[in-house]
């Protein structure tokens, strides 16, 4: 299975931290604020890419919290790597 490059990795762990936190997944636009993305086309491109490596699954289609996560990547990466800012 192909491993997450290092965007995905981190838009996965902010996924689940959102949901652990909110109780259901983030809006493609709640996640491109939280990804630093000034667009959800970018957004919709990584969790296709999730989608394609069986880390989440788009379901159902076309609803906007519709993100539900399968796996969590083998390693795990620092959130927050430049003093506590997303």
């Amino acid at each position: 299975m192909d491993e997450l490059t290092e965007l995905q990795e981190r838009g996965l762990l902010l996924i689940d931290r959102y949901m652990k936190e909110h109780g259901q997944a983030p809006t493609r636009r709640e996640l491109a604020e939280l990804l630093g993305q000034k667009s959800t086309n970018g957004v919709n491109q990584i969790l296709e890419a999730m989608q394609k490596k069986n880390y989440i699954k788009l379901e159902p289609p076309k609803q906007k919290r519709n993100i539900v996560i399968l796996r969590q990547p083998h390693r795990q990466m620092e959130l927050f790597d430049d003093g506590g800012e997303a």
